[in-house]
């Protein structure tokens, strides 16, 4: 039995209301971490606010992007189901961990620093299964766990600098205006790599094994994320973006365990 059944309970009887995303909450958030400018420089430095600050930017960024997000309870319901179990045994489990579905037929997910995972309508239709779901969540979670996107931040030293909310109440504007745009900068460099470039081949691959790892330690059939990727490579539909800014299928299917697909 897996041990996602362990946790429906206690899952379940939380508020629908705490599962969803809080997407006018976020907003609002985002607002005042704005404002407080919070400038970063290398991944080493980048402490639980700040990976906050980036999070909460980064989420409105996707949200904008894929035409707002789902809100029919029973898909709301189970996508944090499954990414909340996930998320419980991944090496970070104490971050506030987040899960939409994304109101696109695109074919694809996202995340963004400090728990916050998208699946779009697209995607999620082809995942019928849990273990399915479960294999998809768990590559973007492992993005998260492995500080993929905070990683560009300190490749590229986007952000740079300190500041606070004193800067804010300070007399130079100007200086606060160059640090929002610096802000607004490495905001916009990650969301050209999540939407446009993607993370390099052998960062998206480990995400895969990781995903998987996950995904199996949790109770889920190991090849859930193996299972989606071989029908997405039979479909072969190019009406739609299928995992565009992944590698090929092929790549990612090659690298990965051959287990049985989850049964039906």
């Amino acid at each position: 039995m897996k041990i996602l059944t362990i946790l429906v309970l206690a899952l379940v009887l939380a508020p629908l209301s705490q599962a969803q995303f809080d997407f006018g909450g976020l907003s609002k958030t985002f607002d005042q971490a704005k404002s407080a400018a919070k400038m970063l420089k290398g991944a080493a430095g980048i402490g639980p606010e700040e990976e906050k600050v980036i999070g909460e930017s980064v989420a409105l960024e996707i949200v904008g992007q894929y035409g707002g997000l789902v809100r029919d309870p029973a898909v709301v319901a189970r996508v944090n189901l499954v990414g909340r179990s996930l998320a419980r045994y991944s090496s970070r489990p104490e971050l506030a961990w987040r899960f939409a579905v994304l109101q696109s037929d695109t074919v694809n997910a996202f995340s963004a620093p400090d728990g916050y995972v998208f699946i779009t309508r697209g995607l999620y239709d082809l995942a019928p299964g849990d273990d399915v779901l479960a294999g998809i969540l768990g590559h973007e979670i492992a993005h998260i766990t492995g500080r993929h996107a905070l990683k560009i931040v300190a490749r590229g030293e986007f952000l740079s600098g300190a500041s606070s909310l004193a800067a804010q109440q300070s007399s130079d504007v100007r200086q606060l205006d160059a640090q929002l745009q610096h802000f607004d900068a490495g905001v916009g460099q990650i969301a050209d790599t999540l939407f446009k470039n993607g993370f390099d081949p052998q960062t998206e691959f480990a995400a895969d094994q990781d995903g998987r790892a996950l995904a199996s330690i949790t109770g889920y059939a190991p090849g859930g994320l193996r299972a989606i990727l071989t029908q997405l490579q039979q479909q072969g539909d190019k009406s739609r973006a299928i995992f565009s800014t992944h590698p090929p299928l092929k790549d990612r299917i090659h690298r990965l365990p051959d287990d049985p697909p989850p049964a039906a």
